[in-house]
């Protein structure tokens, strides 16, 4: 699956692996990237973003304890479902809990990382 991005969109990536960082940002050139489910609340109450990549483990309690309910990926879900975000959302996580994620966003694509390709486009 390739995701077309047109160049002007704001985007957001919410993931904490400086290997999937770096591939997304060889990819997609105005993209603002968080590490961590308060970075990401803070960064997406102040900006406007057309698009969302969501990781789920941004721990390694995340792994050990997936009924975490905060500092992962689902407490962003939860805060974008809760604020009613009408962007695109991608889920890429390859944890179970993306299920979870994706039941908070009924819109949401569930992807996981290595399945998909983006190629910057213009509008």
């Amino acid at each position: 699956m390739t995701f077309n991005i047109p160049r002007s969109w704001s985007v957001f990536v919410l993931d904490d692996s400086e290997d999937r960082i770096s591939w997304f940002r060889q990819r997609i050139h105005h993209v603002k990237f968080a590490k961590t489910s308060a970075a990401a609340i803070n960064l997406i109450s102040r900006h406007r973003f057309k698009v969302a990549f969501l990781d789920h483990d941004l721990h390694w309690m995340d792994a050990g304890f997936p009924n975490r309910q905060h500092g992962n990926g689902k407490e962003v879900a939860r805060y974008l479902a809760i604020h009613a975000f009408d962007g695109i959302v991608v889920i890429h996580s390859r944890s179970e809990q993306a299920v979870a994620m994706a039941r908070m966003l009924p819109q949401a694509k569930v992807c996981q990382f290595g399945n998909f390709d983006i190629n910057e486009c213009s509008e």
